[in-house]
């Protein structure tokens, strides 16, 4: 719990990061499974050509300025950066690009000459971005991929062979424009026609046919195994549905192994560099990734519940009153509930295809009623939701039962005292199964969902100086703090999603002919 097990959000989108998130320590675990299947993608790393553009920034300034003071070189980004925003908000293709609130408000000026050097001056107002998008989203991600590489001598990074490849595309595809871009951003100030004739270098511009988007297809597809096979993957799905997918379209197929029509996903043959046994593989993780990324919705519902129940007592009530309420309302509304966990796994028949919506016992179904409670509604949920909660988690346990998924491989290297997942939750209960299922259901609230909370607020206390309770203790009594509930995590794939539609392989209408050709082994 040392630190946010969320990715850094974009200082660009306008969103404030919320402290806190994560109440049960929970979803460490499928951040750091979808960072392994995703590697050189973060969800701020929201265009492609952006890693054209740094390879090019990093090997122009060590040509041309050759200077080794981090000063210099924040200056010489900051600004390549705000003439970016300013290009992609004039060309009508900002989407996923820095600074461009500043751009927008910049532009409405009219003006003929717009000066944008004091705007990238750290610390100046109005300034274009607090961080720059480099330090802050596209860094790590470039020394990840190979693109850039660090100096013995000094904090500049450099433009690795791969990058010094990708630089020298970007700059053929600039053409003349790249020494006036170069040159703009050295004066500090640029006139609209000239902003117009570097236009070609939009992060929308990637030409269809060309080395720079052969480039950035290899980075994709090859440069990484792991994010190679999810990069096909995506291309499967994106020709099964025959329209551009979402990442939420990605995350169900990858569990069902088919659409929501019950049409299977075709891995039986290679896709570019990657056998039909890898590609089976790599889903496998991406189901696990799913089915762990469910399991933590299951808990942070029955967070919700327990807070929800909670709230009915403002002066505050026994934490085991409070347990015994809330598992009292989950077996009333159970109507006839078995015996014993056990029993009530053999109760439950998951759906043939789990991501059927019209199915009410497939996992998207009960995914989406959890889901749709919210997180800080402030209307009673009632056990119901908790009922279908505990529903959800005993699917996925029996679909473990059913299927093969090595869960310890995936999972298994997490201390479990630190890092709770499907593995330790299917540990737990496995363990329970002969027991009386009100005492099973005891347990499961009073340890591993309220328990389990005060430990990991403590902790975010203790370390990050944090105070994220949702619930505080006094005088042997618990009373509301504040309400929360079930979130997923964000696994990186609108952002590759992007990059797939940015070098033309994916489109409105799937895969594009040039996805097509990269699929292809």
């Amino acid at each position: 719990m040392g630190e946010s097990t969320r990715e850094p959000i974009a200082e660009w989108t306008e969103q404030s990061a919320k402290r806190g998130l994560d109440p049960l320590g929970m979803q460490t675990s499928s951040i750091r499974l979808y960072q392994s299947l995703v590697p050189g993608i973060s969800n701020v790393t929201l265009r492609m050509r952006y890693y054209g553009l740094y390879a090019w920034l990093c090997r122009t300034y060590a040509r041309r300025i050759r200077h080794t003071d981090p000063t210099r070189w924040h200056t010489f980004v900051r600004r390549a950066e705000a003439v970016y925003a300013l290009l992609a908000t004039r060309g009508k293709s900002a989407s996923g690009v820095a600074g461009v609130k500043w751009a927008q408000e910049t532009l409405e000026t009219d003006a003929e000459r717009v000066d944008f050097a004091e705007a990238a001056e750290l610390n100046s107002a109005p300034s274009y971005l607090q961080r720059a998008a480099f330090d802050a989203a596209y860094r790590t991600q470039l020394l990840e991929t190979g693109i850039l590489t660090r100096s013995t001598d000094h904090d500049i990074p450099l433009a690795s062979s791969r990058g010094e490849e990708l630089a020298d595309a970007f700059e053929k595809g600039l053409g003349a424009a790249a020494d006036q871009f170069y040159d703009i951003v050295q004066r500090g100030w640029a006139s609209t026609s000239e902003m117009d004739q570097i236009a070609v270098a939009l992060p929308s511009g990637i030409p269809v046919a060309g080395t720079e988007a052969t480039l950035y297809g290899r980075l994709l597809l090859e440069g990484d195994e792991s994010r190679g096979r999810t990069m096909a993957l995506l291309l499967a799905v994106a020709r099964l549905l025959e329209r551009e997918p979402t990442a939420e379209d990605f995350r169900w197929i990858m569990y069902a192994g088919a659409d929501s029509s019950g049409t299977p996903l075709a891995l039986n043959a290679e896709i570019g560099a990657h056998t039909a046994d890898a590609l089976a593989a790599q889903r496998d993780l991406w189901w696990i990734y799913q089915a762990n990324d469910l399991c933590h919705v299951v808990y942070e519902t029955l967070l919700k519940y327990l807070l929800d129940v909670l709230a009915d007592h403002p002066a505050g009530i026994a934490p085991e009153r409070l347990v015994r309420q809330c598992v009292d309302g989950l077996v009333t509304a159970m109507d006839g509930a078995p015996a014993t966990w056990g029993a009530w796994l053999a109760s439950i028949v998951p759906a043939r295809n789990a991501c059927d919506g019209d199915d009410p016992a497939s996992e998207f179904a009960l995914g989406g009623r959890v889901m749709a409670a919210g997180r800080t509604d402030r209307r009673r949920s009632g056990p119901e939701l908790g009922v279908a909660a505990i529903r959800l988690l005993g699917t996925l346990q029996r679909r473990l039962q059913d299927e093969s998924h090595d869960l310890g491989a995936a999972l298994g290297g997490l201390s479990e005292p630190l890092f709770r997942s499907l593995l330790t939750e299917c540990r737990f209960l496995d363990l329970r199964r002969d027991e009386a299922l009100v005492t099973t259901l005891y347990s499961l609230l009073d340890e591993r969902v309220l328990g389990r909370h005060l430990w990991v607020a403590m902790r975010k206390l203790r370390y990050q100086s944090d105070y994220t309770f949702l619930v505080e203790m006094d005088d042997g009594l618990v009373r509301l703090r504040a309400l929360d509930g079930p979130v997923y995590t964000t696994p990186r794939i609108s952002s590759a999603l992007a990059f797939l539609k940015d070098c033309h392989l994916v489109d409105a209408n799937g895969v594009t002919q040039q996805g097509m050709a990269a699929m292809s082994p």
